[in-house]
Parts: C-alpha cells; structure tokens; sequence
C-alpha cells in the first residue's frame, strides 16, 4: 500500500468568488494542476507498466500536497535531499521516507533516530565514516537503521566505483550493529542525447548495475533495493532492468533544462514565475519585478538567458539584480507595456521553488488553492 495520507485529485476551494491568477501579486509562482497531474500520473503509469516501484524526490516541490498526490498515484514513498526534509514530511504524516544524502554529525544522528521511531527510514551514504556514525547512533537508541550505499556508475559526483572498496563497504554495513544493508543507489544524471542514444547509455549502465549487484549477491548480500534514475532520462529506465526503484524528481514540474534535452515540452511546464513589467525607460529594455531573489542563476546549456517568456519567446532575461530582472526586447517583440503580466518558465525549477514561500495553484486560471511550500530552505 503506498504510504503517506490519502488524497482524491480534486482540491478544496481558496476563495469565493473564485480568484484568477492574473489577480496574484507578483513575483509568484503559479502552478497549473491540470498539468502537474498529467505529469504524476503519466510517470506513475509508465513505471507500473514496467514494474519498477517508484519513490520520487521532492526536493523539487517541497510540498505535502504535491506528495500526496504522488502516493494516491501509486508511488511507494518519497525521496529527500536532507534530513530537514523529511522532517517535514514526517510530520505531514508520510511513512516511508529516504534521505538520499550522506548524514554525518551527533545533532543530525540525534534527529535521525528520532525519525526512524516515526517511520519506515532509509539512509544513503557512501563511507565507513558515516556507517559508523549511523551504527552507534542506532545502537545506542535501541533502533535498527535502513541504508543503501551509493555507488558511482558514471555520474563522478558522490559514490564508491564498483570494486572492492564498494564491496568492502557493503559487509561493513551489513555487519555492523544497528544497520540493515538494504541495497545500492547511484544516479544517472550523466545519461542524455537521443532516444536512441539514452536507451544505449541505459543499457551499458544495466550492466554495469547488474555485474556489480552479481557480486554482491555471491557474497551473501542480497540487493533488495537498487534506486536509479534521472528526469532527463525518465522514459528510458526500463533499459535498465536492474534498476528496481526510481527516484526522479523535476519531472512532476518540468524546466526549461527538460525542454532543452527534449525530455518534455513546453506544454508539460506545469510552474511558470509570474512577474510584472516595472520599467521601460532604457531603450530596447523592460525590467520585470523578478531578480536573482526570483529566478535561479542557473544556466541552460540549450539556451542563454535565465527563463523562458511564455507570452513572448524571443524576449531575452540576460541580466538579474536582487529585484530586477533586465530584460532585452526581440527584433520583433511587441510593445510590452508597464504593468503587463507575463509569465516565465525558469531554467532550473528545483531551486526556484525553494525561494518562494507558496504556489499558487490553478485550473484553467482560476486560482483553486495556495499550498505552501513548507520544506524551503531545510538545507540541513
């Protein structure tokens, strides 16, 4: 049974009459529910079909509401950047929770115990240091400690290469008092291109898994779980059989970044950033009321500039102070005017959401709920 509080896929009513989203003070961020269900449950489905259970991340909306919606739809549990996170979660009553970070320190040991009497907890690590950590922390709370080690297939970020040392830390957790050796994760963030050419990626990582999960098998540790995935990449994960559970995130959303490696479309941007035009004294210029405080710094390797201009492509936001977005006119932009609206889809939707305090959300553009976005800036 998926875990976390039950939910239909209607909302409750904001405000009567009801609210369109151009009444919204700017900057917000307005989501289209039509939309972000049609993401969740295409996801879900396509990784029903193919029997792989599925535990997304939501770092990407940091939202209890969102996440219910995820685990109505079939999904086994939520993933978490940090530990914060899933405190957060916890207390919005989900069961199932996996910090897919390394935890390391006595107050974040003493939270962490404190979570595993709350629900079913999974740590991720990639060091003796840590596992011994986790170790005495469990033993001493009179609790037993979930955990999956990472393994570097390819990504070169956190991870043990396949080998001996990755073994080596594997019997370690295994043996030692307090923890449950559950399995592997590793992340395929590397894997982009072509359909063609992912389905190659996804099955030269298949075996890579497979080899490395044989042998641990042969030394009596058994894999229950081998957690993988990417958002880029999403629709390809049945090349990789050996890949159990899948843990994508952005793609409940979608970006600018997902547009640009053609792993959605502009229709499937379910969160736009709505600003407001304040300025048009500088020729051949108009400044939005979103700056570096609104929109990522992050770039697009497909694009230049920091967003996406829905009513207008070819307008360009090149420039951001804190509260001024600098944006430069098209040869053929129509005249935009102080106090039009406009609404931009950003380059990196992860870390956008995490400045914003609420999403507003709307069906048609009528504004049904405000749901706020309790899990920002849980950075430890």
């Amino acid at each position: 049974m998926p875990s976390g509080p039950a939910t239909d896929r209607s909302t409750k009513t904001l405000t009567e009459p009801a609210m369109h989203i151009s009444e919204i003070d700017t900057p917000a961020l307005v989501v289209d529910l039509d939309v972000l269900e049609a993401n969740i449950y295409r996801a879900q489905a396509y990784f029903d079909r193919h029997g792989i259970r599925f535990r997304p991340h939501m770092k990407t909306h940091k939202c209890p509401q969102i996440g219910r919606i995820q685990v109505t739809a079939g999904a086994v549990g939520l993933t978490c950047a940090k530990l914060g996170e899933a405190e957060v979660m916890a207390d919005a009553g989900f069961e199932d929770l996996m910090v897919a970070y390394p935890i390391l320190g006595e107050s974040k040991l003493a939270r962490l115990v404190r979570l595993v009497d709350r629900v079913r907890f999974t740590s991720v690590f990639d060091s003796p240091e840590v596992a011994e950590g986790l170790s005495r922390a469990a033993e001493s709370a009179g609790v037993r400690i979930r955990c999956l080690v990472e393994v570097d297939t390819g990504m070169k970020r956190c991870g043990v290469a396949p080998g001996p040392q990755l073994y080596d830390l594997c019997r370690r957790v295994a043996d030692s008092p307090g923890l449950e050796f559950a399995g592997l994760m590793t992340y395929q963030g590397w894997i982009a291109g072509t359909e063609a050419e992912k389905e190659a990626a996804w099955r030269s990582e298949d075996s890579r898994v497979a080899e490395t999960v044989g042998h641990l098998n042969d030394l009596g540790l058994a894999c229950e779980v081998v957690s993988g995935g990417s958002s880029p990449s999403l629709y390809s994960s049945h090349f990789a059989p050996s890949i159990t559970e899948n843990r994508c995130g952005t793609y409940i959303f979608n970006d600018r970044n997902m547009a640009g490696a053609e792993a959605a479309s502009w229709d499937d941007c379910a969160l736009r950033i709505a600003v407001t035009v304040v300025s048009d004294a500088v020729p051949d210029q108009i400044v939005v009321d979103g700056g570096s405080k609104t929109f990522t710094s992050d770039s697009t390797a497909a694009w230049p500039g920091f967003g996406r201009f829905v009513e207008d492509p070819s307008l360009l936001l090149h420039k951001m102070n804190e509260e001024h977005g600098y944006v430069r006119l098209g040869s053929e932009s129509p005249r935009h005017r102080i106090g039009d609206r406009l609404h931009v889809i950003p380059n990196h939707v992860c870390v956008t959401v995490n400045m914003q305090d609420e999403l507003w959300v709307h069906r048609g553009g009528e504004v049904v709920d405000c749901w706020p976005v309790a899990a920002r800036g849980k950075l430890r």
